[in-house]
């Protein structure tokens, strides 16, 4: 069976294709993506997580360590001491996995996640990469390669939006809103522009929760604020709004209904969907204005897209699907289990994979101002490695390069020791590692390996050719 993964803020997706036709999907008990949140005792050091652990979360948090949204802080120096063990970002992200290991072993397939490609955001830096690929190591799971997004999001609807060349990818989950612009030639994805702010359906859930408690406030003599609810009430409140929320994608009027509310009893409220609409006008204003905004960085207009597909758990919140339907008309496609997208077209590209290509040429300004290419634009990027000679064209003990891209802008240094002689050689290795950050390692063959000196550089641009039939 091959595996992707889309490695959420708030919640992760795992879908298995076996035999290059049968889906299946890895997520929670009740078929939604698994919660990325990692609940540790502060005493036994026992590990809760999943579904449950969300639920319960505002509860656990008196006795248990609760640690939401661990990609946020993936390449960090974050430690927590729990039960006398230092924990990472890397050892906790692991326990995510861990989480989903467990639950396709458990699925009906009865198989092992063993690898996978995983699917990150665009702006996912170098070093969160690098950490989130040693997080799985752990976890013994290898990350066969990264994929941003986007590109998995189109690549898993490929047959219904392939033919449009200008595509927003409107990604609203749990924690974050996503929006990313790409042009699609011929199945090759250029990332135009990214942006996104945290905010996601948790955000609203915790305001309808706030909302329907001082409801509950005006029918009764009790004046206790929702933060002074018992943990237990409080999570019962949120995950009954929660529930609400995803009702008023279809009906007009639901009822919030939880059994012993704390020292309130068993409440119902109602809420219609023009309270709600109103409840939630601010997130909805924000959300679209990161997508004008995006679009606008891409130096495009939404007249000029020619998709927008809307993924991720919170784009069916109706408020905002109306008005991005209001402000983009027909143009919207929302798929089938939406935020099952972007894992599917990982796992798709874990069967057939397709290829980054350089989108810049990277090299070394020669002393007379020149620009020496190490790598080139529309070079692959499969396991690129390339050996370069130069040497000295003055006596001196460091030889000092400049990186830059073709229009001579600045890109890093690297100074590297020598013994100072005329024409003194210097070998530089030129590598993109499948963390696909670009190494550049010199050393003067003069001296010993031990004064070799790297200069690494992760925000190589990149395009991404998807494996689809070209088009004559």
């Amino acid at each position: 069976m091959d595996f992707g993964i889309d490695f959420g803020t708030t919640n992760s997706a795992c879908t298995g294709i076996q035999n290059k036709r049968q889906l299946f999907n890895y997520g929670d008990e009740m078929g939604n993506p698994f919660p990325s949140i990692i609940v540790i005792d502060r005493v036994t050091g026992q590990v809760f997580c999943g579904r449950e652990a969300w639920r319960k979360r505002q509860e656990l948090a008196e006795s248990c360590e609760v640690i939401p949204s661990i990609k946020t802080l993936l390449g960090t120096n974050r430690t927590w001491r729990i039960a006398g063990k230092k924990w990472t970002p890397v050892e906790v992200t692991a326990e995510v996995f861990k989480g989903l290991k467990k639950r396709v072993k458990e699925g009906s397939a009865k198989k092992e996640l063993t690898s996978a490609v995983v699917a990150v955001p665009v702006d996912f830096e170098p070093e969160k990469r690098a950490s989130l690929r040693k997080a799985a190591a752990v976890a013994e799971v290898e990350i066969t390669d990264f994929i941003s997004e986007p590109t998995a999001a189109i690549f898993s609807n490929y047959k219904a939006v392939g033919r449009h060349r200008l595509i927003a990818v409107v990604d609203w989950g749990g924690g974050t809103l996503d929006v990313s612009i790409v042009e699609n030639r011929n199945g090759e994805i250029t990332e135009l522009a990214t942006n996104g702010i945290y905010m996601g359906g948790d955000n609203i859930d915790l305001k309808l929760a706030e909302w329907a408690h001082n409801q509950v406030l005006k029918n009764g003599q009790n004046s206790l604020a929702f933060e002074q609810m018992t943990a237990t009430a409080r999570d019962k409140m949120i995950a009954e709004c929660e529930l609400a929320k995803k009702d008023l994608t279809y009906d007009d009027l639901v009822e919030i209904s939880v059994i012993n509310y704390g020292s309130l009893g068993d409440i119902s409220i109602s809420l219609d969907i023009d309270t709600f609409t109103k409840l939630i006008r601010y997130n909805i204003e924000d959300a679209v204005k990161c997508f004008e905004n995006t679009v606008a960085s891409a130096r495009t207009s939404i007249e000029e897209l020619e998709c927008v597909i809307m993924i991720g758990g919170s784009i069916n919140i109706r408020p905002f699907e109306e008005k991005m339907r209001e402000i983009c008309q027909d143009k919207i496609y929302i798929p089938t289990e939406a935020d099952w997208s972007v894992a599917r077209g990982a796992a798709w590209l874990r069967i057939t994979p397709g290829h980054y290509k350089i989108a810049q040429s990277i090299g070394v300004v020669m002393s007379d101002g020149s620009f020496f290419p190490l790598i080139d634009k529309g070079d692959t990027v499969i396991d690129k490695h390339t050996t370069s000679e130069f040497a000295l064209v003055e006596e001196s003990t460091t030889a000092n390069f400049t990186f830059s891209d073709k229009n001579l802008k600045t890109l890093g240094y690297l100074n590297i020791p020598t013994f100072g002689f005329f024409k003194e050689k210097i070998n530089i290795e030129t590598i993109i590692d499948k963390d696909l950050i670009l190494r550049v390692t010199g050393k003067s063959q003069s001296r010993a390996k031990e004064t070799s000196r790297t200069w690494s550089f992760g925000r190589v641009l990149l395009n991404y050719e998807l494996p689809v039939p070209k088009k004559r």
